[in-house]
């Protein structure tokens, strides 16, 4: 058995004493509507890993909201930036007044929850005292921040993790009743507040080819910018067969409906189809805050683990790990780190999009709830199976998922905004 309590960021290279740092290539000001953590139980793991690999050779100021028992910014990453503050959010109004108040304005809820007077005024301070080269913003919940450097003529960036009018949109028809009403104003206050903020942008960054559709229809004169998503891979693969009774595994941020939606499909009606064939057979559904209705998936061979501290004794014991992801768009975390844990894994078109990994050959792939069920009935019976696509997922990874390829991405991306801006100065009639 491999060793249980490996977390993912131990696998990142401590500094040199000895070493010269390297040289600074750019001065960005980021945006985050959370405190990332490399240890992140949530899909923020990504922003986490990006932005410690882009502070090593970029100076960074990071402004972050801070939610009421929130951990603080993770010190490997607070080490490497030339500023760090976190705005508390001090929500003193029930959250559901305060979105349905947004709504009818035309801005989506998760929008209310990151509107800050306080992180405004911060950011302002910041514009001035620090004076960034380029803002970037991650997730499209924050673009409403893109007025004030805008203001300066400063080149923005949007990283959107995941075009929310298409998930929103996908969830409707999942709903029914008050809800669904519910879900179609979402809907329409996303498009609203996407169509005022996207264009406002120099470039806009997503990690998947189904999001530069999503993306493009409001994104006015913004380039657009495809960085396939990366993550840290660990010292040592986990066990590729995994550990008796056999387990399979989903995780996911509950947070976000997506997850939601596919936890609640593999625990109804995939997994009770895959138990009349694998009697053994356990599920385990871990993640960040789970609601009421994943809660009550727990009974029998079902197991909900809310918020651990570490997802690696849950893979590292799962015979398999699954991705049933039917709604929303970009690439899943969820996917990547089991790829670089050495697991076998099976996904959704949907959950695999934007993988360049080979389908059959490191992964399996699965269309339907039909196939869903054959799959992991195989796998569960076939250990050999098991190891070999794990220890492909494996190789592959190590070959392909690192963070280097992605991090000179972004920088060429600096660049290009930062020289174009000079230019445009340059060209500039004499004012007066």
């Amino acid at each position: 058995m491999m060793e249980t309590h490996l977390r993912w960021h131990e696998s990142i290279p401590k500094a040199r004493a000895l070493q010269q740092p390297p040289p600074t290539k750019a001065r960005i000001l980021v945006c985050v509507p959370y405190c990332p953590r490399l240890d992140a139980r949530h899909g923020g793991k990504a922003t986490a890993q990006l932005l410690f690999h882009l502070s090593e050779r970029n100076e960074i100021a990071l402004l972050c909201l801070r939610a009421d028992g929130e951990d603080g910014v993770d010190p490997a990453i607070a080490a490497r930036c030339a500023h760090v503050e976190e705005i508390p959010t001090n929500r003193r109004v029930p959250r559901r007044f305060v979105w349905g108040l947004g709504m009818l304005r035309g801005i989506p809820p998760w929008a209310m929850d990151c509107g800050s007077a306080e992180y405004a005024a911060a950011l302002e301070r910041l514009l001035v005292a620090w004076q960034p080269e380029i803002v970037e913003i991650h997730f499209q919940a924050m673009a409403q921040y893109v007025k004030q450097p805008s203001d300066r003529n400063l080149p923005k960036i949007l990283v959107d993790y995941d075009p929310a009018s298409a998930w929103a949109k996908d969830l409707v028809g999942t709903t029914r009743g008050l809800r669904r009403l519910a879900r179609r104003l979402e809907v329409a206050a996303w498009r609203r507040y996407e169509r005022s903020t996207r264009p406002r942008f120099d470039a806009i960054v997503v990690f998947a080819e189904r999001d530069l559709a999503a993306v493009g229809t409001s994104s006015g004169q913004a380039s657009l910018v495809r960085i396939p998503l990366a993550v840290d891979i660990p010292a040592r693969p986990l066990d590729p067969h995994g550990s008796d009774p056999p387990t399979i595994l989903f995780v996911g941020g509950f947070a976000h409906p997506p997850n939601v939606d596919a936890a609640l499909w593999l625990g109804e009606s995939i997994f009770p189809r895959v138990l009349e064939r694998a009697r053994a057979a356990r599920l385990d559904l871990v993640g960040h805050e789970p609601n009421a209705e994943i809660r009550g998936l727990a009974q029998g061979p079902v197991s909900v683990h809310a918020s651990v501290p570490d997802v690696t004794p849950y893979l590292d014991r799962a015979a398999v790990v699954v991705a049933p992801i039917r709604l929303g768009g970009s690439m899943r975390m969820k996917v990547l780190e089991a790829l670089a844990a050495g697991k076998a894994l099976v996904a959704t078109p949907r959950a695999a999009e934007g993988v360049e990994a080979v389908a059959g050959e490191h992964y399996l792939l699965a269309a339907d709830e039909d196939e869903l069920v054959e799959v992991l009935v195989d796998l569960l019976h076939d250990r050999g199976r098991r190891g070999a696509l794990g220890e492909s997922a494996r190789a592959w990874a190590e070959q392909n998922l690192g963070w280097a390829q992605g991090v000179e991405a972004f920088e060429r991306l600096y660049d290009s905004l930062v020289q174009g801006r000079s230019r445009e100065m340059g060209h500039r009639p004499p004012q007066g």
